[in-house]
């Protein structure tokens, strides 16, 4: 605290020093210096808080993925390299929309097979050959019988079916001194069964 020393006159005629404070009041040094250090002491703080903090969070993502890109990287490489000592080529082995066209192929085999299958056992005849053409939606069936009548019997019973559409071969071949009689049936089958 500063005050200024003023010399006056009294009515006895008695000097005095009479202390008058001009100056309004003044921090000391000791509470100024709290303040400074309590204001840099909250800076380093927040400066922890909102620069720090996300820059370590952000440098280990950084340096997480920077080793996660490395490894595959490695693994591409190592794979590339089994594709090239293999001979992989990777239009032949995708087909996985392909196979999602062929689903509309389903049909229900056992269903037409089991009921020609038990009229060819019942006549003695022997089922030597099936096969399944999606593109025409039918199924080849070729059964021997070496007995004739037997034949003509089954050939009327298939052929009194609904989805046997036709027969298609008729042969008749020796075999030793026994002859047999063979024929494909064609059968029409329904398509996306489920």
């Amino acid at each position: 605290m500063a005050s200024k020393h003023i010399y006056a006159k009294s009515i006895s005629g008695v000097s005095d020093f009479v202390y008058v404070d001009l100056l309004p009041d003044v921090k000391r040094s000791r509470q100024f210096n709290v303040n400074v250090i309590a204001s840099l002491f909250l800076a380093v703080v927040l400066s922890y808080i909102l620069i720090y903090m996300p820059y370590s969070d952000a440098t280990v993502e950084y340096e997480r993925l920077k080793a996660l890109n490395s490894d595959l990287k490695h693994e591409l490489t190592l794979t590339n390299e089994e594709f090239v000592g293999y001979e992989i080529n990777l239009d032949t082995i995708s087909f996985e929309e392909e196979i999602e066209l062929l689903l509309a192929y389903r049909i229900d085999f056992n269903n037409y097979f089991d009921d020609i299958e038990l009229l060819t056992n019942f006549h003695g005849g022997n089922i030597i050959y099936t096969e399944y053409l999606a593109e025409s939606s039918r199924i080849h069936v070729t059964i021997v019988f070496s007995d004739e009548l037997y034949f003509s019997l089954l050939n009327t019973d298939l052929l009194e079916l609904n989805w046997v559409e036709s027969i298609d071969d008729l042969v008749i071949s020796k075999t030793g001194d026994a002859l047999q009689n063979s024929a494909t049936y064609s059968i029409g089958v329904d398509r996306d069964v489920e």
